[in-house]
């Protein structure tokens, strides 16, 4: 008896397949399908035909940006760089690269250490932690030059079109007579419209010699999109202590992807 079972509903549905035969699996029959060959991220009507599609997110993206600036630390000295940033973003997950070139006054250049970072971000409501590790790569031609390592931990706070947030980062110095490093930053940020996002940021941080005060910074940033894909980025940092660099200006235009 079971087996009759079996085989009638094997029968029946051999028929009913026939019946209804859909090759481009869209729901609509290949008989009532006026629009046969729909790509499989189409949404389609009664008849078939497309009238809206399913976006897939990317997870993975990229931003590749090139910048020029300029330094002067006092009215005798004064240097200008060009610099090439490399993001990749996964999730929670994004890595840096970042490497400049800097021109000095006194006509000598040269490439500067390589910045590598590594970052994981986690939001809880209006509050955004992000933690993070890198290397300083020791890619500059100073003499015993050596690979230097950073922990950093950032706190941010949104607040409407505001945001606030506090960072720590701890630098481990390898290179000869140079001390590990902290360096406390407080920022405040503002979305002055849907293109536009500026923020002003206090810093303070240990210099890498003993014999140095601490190095003091106050920075005006304004990051500006064209569109989905290019923005232009500015800075001004104005030295606070005598020993932090006096004026730094800089300008990065960017591309994301």
């Amino acid at each position: 008896m079971l087996k009759k079972i079996i085989v009638g509903l094997l029968c029946a549905g051999t028929f009913l397949y026939a019946d209804f035969l859909d090759d481009d699996m869209d729901g609509v029959s290949n008989e009532e399908d006026k629009c046969p060959n729909s790509a499989f991220s189409d949404i389609v009507g009664a008849d078939g035909c497309k009238v809206d599609s399913v976006v897939f997110k990317k997870e993975h993206h990229f931003d590749i940006s090139v910048g020029l600036s300029y330094s002067k630390s006092d009215d005798t000295q004064s240097d200008n760089a060009q610099n090439f940033s490399l993001g990749y973003y996964y999730g929670n997950f994004s890595s840096y690269l970042y490497t400049s070139n800097t021109n000095l006054q006194n006509g000598q250049s040269g490439v500067d250490d390589t910045t590598l970072s590594f970052y994981y971000k986690k939001a809880d409501n209006e509050i955004l932690y992000k933690a993070g590790a890198g290397f300083y790569l020791p890619t500059s031609d100073i003499n015993n030059n050596q690979t230097d390592y950073f922990l950093s931990a950032k706190i941010l706070y949104y607040l409407d079109d505001y945001d606030f947030s506090i960072e720590l980062q701890h630098t481990f110095m390898k290179d000869i007579d140079t001390k590990d490093t902290n360096r406390l930053s407080l920022s405040a940020g503002y979305i002055l419209s849907d293109k536009t996002y500026t923020s002003l940021t206090y810093t303070t941080q240990d210099s890498i010699y003993a014999d140095e005060k601490r190095l003091q910074n106050a920075t005006l940033y304004l990051n500006y999109f064209f569109d989905t894909h290019w923005f232009v980025s500015g800075e001004f940092s104005l030295g606070l202590s005598n020993s932090a660099t006096n004026e730094y200006v800089g300008m990065r235009v960017g591309y994301y992807f």
